[in-house]
């Protein structure tokens, strides 16, 4: 596969570079949002401890019980 800079997209029409870049723009910003995803989820999985701390005294339990 040819890298992005060996392709001379000056071959086509003003629409289909138009096209060809917003292709490039929609995946650049679908692989940011993953990649987002990913750290929300390491940063949920690495809280879990110290939050569990908290979590877990009597006093928590007692706070909550009304809302359960």
């Amino acid at each position: 596969m040819k890298s992005i800079q060996s392709i001379d997209v000056s071959v086509l029409p003003e629409w289909a570079r138009r096209e060809v870049y917003d292709f490039f723009l929609f995946v650049k910003q679908r692989i940011e949002h993953q990649q987002a995803l990913v750290n929300a989820d390491e940063c949920a999985l690495l809280s879990e401890d110290s939050l569990a701390e908290d979590w877990n005294k009597s006093e928590e339990d007692q706070a909550w019980q009304n809302f359960q």
